[in-house]
């Protein structure tokens, strides 16, 4: 019984030293392990400089032709003729539409008549007019020579004075009758619509029968030399642009910048101002078409960063400049937005470098967090 207490307790004991053995040995690896450290984060970089941000707003613009003529009736009268159709080159002073002037024909003519009729009365009162001074001037020669009296002298210089004053009105009826035919003539030639301009036909919208009134357009004609591009936009973004301000398009060749030809003084009926552009040649749009217009404005100057730069969240905007292979986060005031890159102020230089990448990536960084550039870093950010 002894024996097997004693053999119990000594191979308790070989257990226990066992135990001990092996945690001292696991110790020892522990200790003597190599120690893993973390991997550096790979960013890439951009260099910060000093100038200005430029931001685009886009918005569409429409082709107006140069020249467009919706041409109109000023008189009532029925369509007789329709000369053109849509699509057809028309010359200066070509007829396009013809109204019913038949009307008018018959007012011209009776205008003609009371003119001929003014110009034989004028003539008759000239003649008269004529036959009195040569009396008159007799009736002096003989008054002087005493032989006739006073009344005989005055009632011949007053006959003068009468046919001198009925060929005046002679004269002024002529004028008067001419003034209605010239009048008359006018309108007349409202019945026929001619062509103002080298052009073509874009719209016809009437037939021949159709009634045509004042104001109604009966045929649009535009111009070929030109198109301009007119921009509808919000009246708080057409405040800050001038004759100065520069718009950005796509031509055949890539990008075409074009100051600002015309502000329009007031806002159209949908409340919105509106800006037009005179593209160069290069940029051939057919009138009516649309295009994408980029208004351009350049911002304040500054420190520029690439916004890819910018992280912000609640306590503000940072960013993270390399040092060594470490960052520094800098608290910075953004100052003003492009379109790619910001204005900031805060404690940086031209020169630093600074940490890009998407929002979940600078999340990465930190004070104590080493950092690699990629190969294929971006270097400074492009002046505008």
């Amino acid at each position: 019984m002894t024996f097997k207490r004693i053999l119990g307790v000594v191979l308790a004991l070989l257990v226990v030293i066992g135990l001990v053995a092996v945690r001292a040995q696991r110790a020892s690896e522990r200790t003597h392990a190599p120690r893993l450290t973390a991997r550096p984060v790979t960013i890439e970089v951009a260099e910060v400089r000093s100038g200005s941000v430029e931001s685009r707003e886009t918005f569409l613009g429409e082709a107006i032709a140069s020249d467009e003529a919706p041409l109109a009736a000023r008189i009532t009268s029925q369509v007789v003729v329709v000369a053109v159709r849509e699509g057809d080159p028309v010359r200066r002073g070509q007829v396009l539409v013809e109204l019913d002037r038949r009307e008018l024909d018959d007012a011209a003519a009776s205008s003609e008549a009371a003119v001929a009729a003014a110009r034989d009365a004028r003539l008759s009162a000239q003649v008269s007019f004529d036959a009195q001074r040569q009396s008159t001037a007799r009736d002096a020669v003989l008054f002087q020579a005493e032989a006739i009296s006073r009344d005989e002298w005055e009632r011949s210089h007053a006959a003068e004075a009468a046919a001198h004053a009925r060929l005046e009105a002679a004269q002024a009826q002529v004028a008067t009758a001419a003034n209605a035919l010239e009048s008359a003539d006018t309108r007349r030639s409202y019945a026929t619509i001619r062509a103002p301009f080298d052009a073509v036909v874009s719209a016809c919208s009437v037939t021949a029968g159709d009634l045509a009134t004042p104001g109604k357009p009966l045929v649009t004609v535009v111009g070929m030399t030109g198109v301009r591009i007119r921009v509808k936009l919000p009246a708080e973004r057409a405040l800050t642009l001038s004759r100065e301000s520069r718009m950005a398009m796509q031509g055949p060749a890539g990008e075409l910048v074009v100051p600002i030809a015309r502000v329009f003084p007031a806002m159209d009926a949908a409340h919105l101002a509106t800006v037009e552009v005179d593209p160069p040649p290069a940029l051939r749009l057919l009138p009516g078409s649309t295009i994408r217009v980029d208004a351009l404005r350049q911002g304040a100057n500054g420190l520029v960063v690439p916004r890819r730069a910018l992280l912000e969240n609640q306590a503000g905007a940072y960013l993270f400049v390399l040092a060594g292979d470490r960052v520094r986060p800098v608290l910075v005031q953004v100052v003003d937005h492009g379109t790619d890159a910001v204005t900031v102020r805060g404690d940086v230089r031209a020169g630093d470098r600074v940490a890009t990448g998407t929002p979940s990536r600078l999340l990465m960084l930190t004070a104590d967090t080493r950092v690699e550039v990629a190969t294929r870093a971006t270097g400074s950010v492009g002046q505008n």
